[in-house]
C-alpha cells in the first residue's frame, strides 16, 4: 500500500485544447514547469515528514502521467498511517501541507500558462 495525491482541476479539458494549439517547444516547456512544480511540493513533503529512519523521507516521489498530470507520493506502506493517523498515531500531514502550501503558485501557473495559449491561439 502507498499513498498518492492526484488534484483535478477544473476546466482541464479546455485547458489541455488550449495547449493543444501552442508549439511542441511552449507545450514541453509547460509540462517541464509542471513537474518543476511537483518536485517542489516533494521537497517540501520531505521537509514535513517525520523521521525516525529517513525510510519516509526518501520514498516520495513526483512522477509524470502525462505532458499535463503529475503525481506526487509516497512508496512505504505506512505513509498511509503517517499522513492521516491511526488511533494511536496523531496525523502528520506532510503531503497535504505540502500540497497545500504549493496550490496557490500551481493555479498561478495554470491560469497564466492558459492565458498564453489563449493569446498565442489568438494570433
Amino acid at each position: 500500500m502507498s499513498i498518492e495525491f492526484q488534484v483535478t482541476i477544473k476546466g482541464m479539458e479546455e485547458f489541455e485544447s488550449k495547449m493543444g494549439a501552442l508549439d511542441a517547444d511552449m507545450q514541453d516547456h509547460i509540462s517541464q514547469a509542471l513537474m518543476q512544480t511537483a518536485q517542489e511540493i516533494v521537497l517540501r513533503a520531505k521537509q514535513l515528514a517525520p523521521v525516525k529512519t529517513g525510510r519516509l523521507q526518501s520514498n516520495i516521489y513526483p512522477q509524470a502521467i502525462d505532458k499535463y498530470t503529475v503525481k506526487v507520493g509516497c512508496y512505504v506502506p505506512y505513509a498511509l498511517f503517517q499522513e492521516f493517523g491511526t488511533r494511536r498515531i496523531m496525523p502528520r500531514l506532510f503531503l497535504t501541507r505540502a500540497l497545500q502550501e504549493n496550490a496557490p503558485k500551481l493555479v498561478s501557473f495554470m491560469s497564466s500558462a492558459l492565458q498564453q495559449a489563449v493569446e498565442e491561439a489568438s494570433v
